[in-house]
């Protein structure tokens, strides 16, 4: 007996849970007398029958319960038609799934059209979710080109930047779109209107908070990595101005080389000694966009922080580094600018730490006193390759922000 339940038609549980709230198959067979009423509408399953409904989401069915209704050959919710079989239209009950196509046209109202041509009308909304921005391929973007906005639920889709600047979109689907950044876009988070909803991000756009490097205002030791002037028409095309680079034709292991490492040293700038930020680690992300327009794999580059001195700080004690690897999974390029974000609690490596360590042994104990920041490629082959290559991985507007 087990085993003959266990293989029932799905066609046969659904007559059977139809069954169970007023459906029968001789009551499609009478004669509809009356005028057509909805009394309610509710779940379809029998332990839950008691739960009444005002509206539900596309793809749901739903049991529509009242008098007269045996006629009905169409339905109707909002603008879009619900496919309909007459084996589940009687005269008390109808079981209709919600249209899974999205609205044009919002009247949060049930539609129902009979055999004589007449109508009626029930109010009952589709619970279309509003729109959610999950990231951003690049925060920083100059004005005409192409930002990528990842999410859900972009039904046509409207945004508009900080100072009510709205953006052409170039095109969209429903968990992404392509908008071209307009004309006085001001830093500030993005806004995505729907008939459904409305969200700001999370993000900013061209975050100019607590900026410690852009390479236009703020730069840093010269003798290091060197800068590309947006004035120049580099290649890659710049994000945001000026930026740095690091470029070599053949990185080995340990190579302590200028062009390889990216140091400020907070006692020569007009920043001067000013902490590289305030607040919690566990609250805060090393932030900067990035452009790798030829594979990088292999070698790490390390981030830290250093105090107010002449000095990188690398040799200090209690010196705490990220470890950043994008080519862990293989060969990392991007595809245009970028935008990393690396958890101050993820600069937890010391010196001397193995390369195989993932724990790490140091940990940053006092934001206050660290001033320097230095981005260095360094350290030994990890990929099983332990063969040189080119690299040639471009950075800009270098900033600490709440997560």
């Amino acid at each position: 007996m087990k085993k003959f339940i266990n293989h029932i038609p799905i066609i046969f549980l659904v007559i059977m849970t139809a069954g169970m709230i007023g459906l029968s198959t001789t009551s499609c067979k009478k004669e509809t007398v009356g005028n057509p009423e909805i009394l309610y509408v509710r779940v379809t399953e029998p332990l839950k029958s008691d739960s009444l409904l005002v509206g539900a989401y596309m793809g749901n069915l739903v049991a529509i319960v009242g008098q007269n209704l045996g006629n009905t050959q169409e339905i109707w919710f909002n603008d879009q038609k619900a496919t309909l079989n007459p084996a589940y239209v009687t005269d008390k009950t109808i079981l209709v799934s919600v249209p899974s196509s999205v609205p044009s046209v919002v009247t949060d109202k049930m539609r129902l059209i009979f055999k004589d041509k007449t109508e009626m009308l029930y109010d009952f909304k589709v619970n279309v979710p509003g729109p959610v921005i999950s990231a951003i391929k690049s925060e920083y973007i100059e004005t005409g080109k192409l930002v990528e906005l990842t999410g859900d639920f972009f039904f046509e889709p409207k945004v508009f930047f900080t100072g009510g600047i709205q953006a052409i979109i170039a095109e969209f689907s429903k968990t992404s779109m392509f908008i071209t950044v307009p004309e006085g876009a001001l830093p500030g988070p993005i806004t995505v209107q729907t008939n459904f909803g409305k969200v700001s991000s999370k993000f900013l756009f061209r975050d100019n908070n607590n900026v410690i490097l852009d390479f236009d205002n703020t730069k840093h030791e010269n003798w290091t990595a060197p800068i590309a002037l947006a004035s120049s028409d580099p290649v890659p095309e710049p994000c945001s101005g000026n930026y740095a680079f690091f470029k070599h034709a053949s990185v080995g292991e340990w190579m302590w080389t200028n062009e390889l490492t990216l140091q400020y040293w907070a006692t020569r700038s007009t920043r001067g000694n000013v902490a590289v930020a305030k607040g919690q680690v566990s609250d805060l992300v090393f932030r900067f966009e990035v452009n790798v327009p030829i594979e990088w794999k292999d070698v790490r580059m390390e981030i830290f922080f250093g105090p107010y001195a002449d000095d990188h700080g690398r040799d200090k004690p209690g010196v705490a580094m990220a470890r950043w690897k994008p080519w862990k999974k293989g060969a990392y390029k991007t595809n245009g600018w970028e935008t990393v974000s690396i958890p101050l609690s993820d600069f937890k490596y010391g010196p001397n730490d193995g390369s195989a360590d993932e724990i790490g042994s140091a940990s940053i104990k006092d934001l206050s006193v660290l001033t320097n920041v230095t981005m260095m490629l360094f350290g030994g082959f990890e990929t099983g390759t332990a063969e040189k290559s080119p690299v040639y991985i471009c950075v800009d507007n270098i900033r600490i922000v709440n997560k």
